[in-house]
């Protein structure tokens, strides 16, 4: 009889849908990369059961159409995951949002990750205290079968501040095995990045909304079994400016080409610099929106030119 209020309170459905318009047009004329036009429309309708702010567990379904391809051209993902959130402890186990639990450099983990595969499978467990925060997680993306190689990604961050200086150590990991049945063309691969970052944010000193500028050291791994570990090192400058619904965001590496397999391509040119200029026309808790207009200086293909038009509504 004491319990029963308690699972009674467990038991209130909260209902949830979302949708994204994605239109990315990347025609860039590149060896490292595909030219191609990327639009389409997801949905992401589901249920949630919580008890207060802190226990919750949702179920739905992520599904993307891409126009003018077929029904199930993209394969739908679950949101399957229980979720614990307090004042310094975040934790998720499931199948659930990637862009609720990191934001990392485009040079590890590339933009289309949220397109096609928007859900990570697996688990992240984040901790937070009054100068500092640390963050681990692991993506499962196969298990081993005579048709599925078995692979993850797994990643480790951390951020410490003083003042508005704030210092970040960063690590990622790739593994992809073989099938079970022996096939010469699989073989096991292994790939992951080292970075290390000083930035200073300004946004509470200036009048613009942000100011972040971040400059560090970056060292990547491949590994193609049976042949030697190739590693790269370079130095990776961004900055990150939005007042009101303008923003700008700058990013410069000078270094050697690395060969993260979920990493953007572009940077395999080694020496990369990239400015995007958006605008945000809508911007709340329930509805982001962004319209942008990239510009990538790419070692040995010159200028090339990007464009996006995004929008999150989560009803």
């Amino acid at each position: 009889m004491f319990l029963l209020p308690l699972a009674l309170k467990a038991q209130i459905a909260d209902f949830y849908i979302g949708f994204d318009g994605i239109m990315d047009n990347r025609e860039l004329t590149t060896p490292y990369v595909k030219s191609q036009t990327i639009f389409g429309a997801r949905i992401n309708p589901g249920v949630s059961f919580g008890y207060d702010s802190t226990h919750s567990v949702k179920l739905g379904i992520n599904y993307m159409y891409e126009f003018g391809g077929e029904i199930l051209g993209v394969d739908p993902q679950l949101d399957i995951y229980y979720k614990f959130n307090s004042e310094q402890f975040r934790f998720y186990i499931g199948a659930f949002p990637r862009k609720e639990v990191m934001d990392y450099p485009l040079m590890l983990l590339t933009d289309t990750l949220n397109y096609y595969s928007p859900n990570m499978e697996g688990a992240s467990v984040a901790y937070t205290w009054a100068w500092g925060n640390a963050h681990a997680w692991i993506d499962w993306r196969g298990r081993i079968s005579e048709e599925t190689r078995e692979a993850y990604m797994a990643g480790f961050d951390a951020t410490v501040r003083a003042g508005f200086v704030y210092l970040t150590a960063l690590t990622t990991g790739h593994h992809l095995a073989r099938i079970r049945v022996w096939d010469p063309h699989n073989t096991l691969w292994d790939d992951g990045s080292i970075l290390g970052i000083l930035g200073v944010d300004l946004s509470e000193k200036l009048v613009l909304d942000e100011l972040d500028v971040s400059t560090g050291w970056v060292s990547t791994y491949s590994h193609l079994r049976g042949s030697d570990v190739i590693w790269t090192k370079g130095w990776l400058t961004q900055v990150d400016a939005r007042y009101r619904i303008f923003g700008l965001k700058g990013t410069g590496y000078l270094g050697e080409g690395p060969h993260l397999k979920y990493g953007d391509w572009l940077y395999r040119s080694g020496n990369y610099g990239r400015i995007d200029l958006f605008i945000h026309p809508f911007n709340s808790p329930r509805i982001s929106s962004k319209i942008g207009f990239s510009m990538h200086l790419i070692s040995g293909s010159g200028l090339q030119w990007s464009q996006q038009a995004l929008i999150s509504v989560m009803l």
